[in-house]
Parts: structure tokens; C-alpha cells; sequence
């Protein structure tokens, strides 16, 4: 009998620590895809940004540059982009806290020399 009950209690917490977050996040994910309107500038699961032109039911059309624009199916939108340039709650800039512009030419980051 113990040993039913600490499975079941394992099985509880795994549900509520692993499978019912990533339940909120694809509601979240819905959500956003469900919400998109031509204008929105968004950046897609393959990191490309870009402003939405039109939306149907299927996919989207984003102009991610000068007389380019991409068809993509709607899930692909990973999320919205707000005017100000914030990737919104529990989202980061993968370039790092701050950016070294100081390198020159054939340097790295932070002015290391490159191989």
C-alpha cells in the first residue's frame, strides 16, 4: 500500500511540475498565433523578424525586408514584438546583457584576437 501511495504521489508531482506548465505555454503559444494581425512585427521559430503583410486561417505573410515577403503556416510565429523593441514576459536577447561594439576588424568579442 506505501509503495502505491509514493507512486501516485510521483506521478502528481510530475504532472504538476512538468507536464502542466508546458500545457500553459502551447495555450500561451495559441493564444498568440490566434491574436495576429497584419502590422504585428513578430520574429518566427527560425529567428527571422519581420512585419506581418496578411494573415488567413492557414498562414502568414511576413515583409522581412524591401520587396521580400515570406509565406509561412501560422504556427511558425514563435511570438509578437512589441513597438518598443521588448521581446515581451519570459523572453530574452540570446546576444548577451550588453554588446561590445569596440572590436576591429579581425577581432573577436570583446577585442580578442580571431584564429
Amino acid at each position: 500500500m506505501p509503495a502505491l501511495v509514493l507512486t501516485l504521489l510521483f506521478i502528481a508531482i510530475g504532472w504538476f511540475f512538468l507536464i502542466r506548465p508546458q500545457q500553459q505555454r502551447m495555450r500561451e503559444q495559441q493564444a498568440v498565433v490566434a491574436s495576429l494581425r497584419p502590422g504585428d512585427r513578430v520574429i518566427t521559430a527560425g529567428g527571422i523578424h519581420g512585419r506581418l503583410v496578411e494573415v488567413d486561417e492557414e498562414t502568414v505573410r511576413i515583409d522581412v525586408a524591401d520587396g521580400v515577403v515570406l509565406t509561412l503556416a501560422r504556427p511558425a510565429v514563435a511570438r509578437r514584438v512589441d513597438e518598443g523593441g521588448d521581446l515581451g514576459p519570459h523572453q530574452t536577447n540570446d546576444l548577451g546583457s550588453e554588446a561590445d561594439d569596440t572590436a576591429e576588424p579581425g577581432e573577436g568579442p570583446a577585442g580578442e584576437d580571431r584564429p
